[in-house]
């Protein structure tokens, strides 16, 4: 059996959720409300996965956190690769 850990387990639930709207910007508290996660640890998984490419961080007013690639070229192993 593979054990993943709590920040994987998050991270694929926001990942989830932002493939939903894949060309839309979504800010880390928006994401942390509709995953039922707190913000700062929203924001800690949301900061791991951009930095390994996973997610592009827009800055400014209208900014927040896209999907770099399409929904399906995103593996789980890349998104359990990136936070453990």
């Amino acid at each position: 059996m593979l054990r993943i850990s709590k920040l994987s387990d998050y991270a694929i639930i926001v990942l989830g959720h932002m493939a939903k709207q894949p060309g839309r910007s979504f800010a880390a508290h928006e994401l942390a409300e509709a995953s039922g996660i707190g913000s700062p640890t929203a924001s800690k998984v949301l900061k791991t996965m951009a930095k390994a490419g996973l997610l592009i961080s827009i800055r400014g007013a209208r900014g927040g956190y896209q999907l770099a690639l399409k929904p399906e070229q995103t593996s789980i192993a890349s998104i359990i690769g990136a936070l453990e």
